[in-house]
């Protein structure tokens, strides 16, 4: 019993700083974008990743505006919550229910990491002389949320072999 116990321990703290992470990283600006004169930042607007999706849908995007909602906020929730069963739950249960391998599948869908990876492009590509883009204390803590979520399924996947 207590070999179970303390192999969760590590999983446990890397899920927790993961979703800890994560929710820092909603709720904190990804970026920062306005206009530049002369090098200098002129009307800098803040974007977290909720104030996307309403930008979006305000603007009659709302296809888009659901694709990123279910992609970078929605699936990564139920990935969380299916990572939580697999950790602190029965994991004879959780590794072999249907929800688990659902959740299995819906991880390649999930598109947070991609979404982190296209804002570091964009933010490359759109750098001129015009248009200022910066990456915020929110793409920090996606970074990290995505790193540890990678590195929670591992440690699950080796306590379970």
């Amino acid at each position: 019993m207590t070999q179970i116990k303390s192999n969760i321990i590590l999983p446990a703290l890397a899920y927790a700083v993961s979703v800890i992470s994560f929710c820092l990283g909603v709720y904190f600006p990804l970026l920062s974008t306005g206009y530049k004169v002369f090098g200098h930042g002129v009307f800098m607007q803040d974007v977290n990743l909720l104030d996307s999706v309403v930008l979006f849908f305000e603007s009659g995007d709302w296809f888009i505006a659901a694709i990123i909602l279910l992609f970078t906020i929605v699936f990564p929730l139920l990935k969380y919550v299916e990572m939580g069963f697999r950790i602190f739950g029965n994991r004879q249960v959780a590794s072999d229910s249907k929800w688990t391998k659902y959740a299995g599948s819906l991880d390649k869908w999930n598109m947070i990491d991609v979404f982190l990876v296209a804002l570091l492009l964009l933010n490359f590509k759109m750098d001129y002389s015009i248009i200022k883009m910066e990456l915020s204390l929110g793409a920090t803590f996606v970074a990290i949320a995505v790193i540890m979520r990678i590195v929670t399924i591992i440690m699950i996947d080796r306590i379970k072999k």
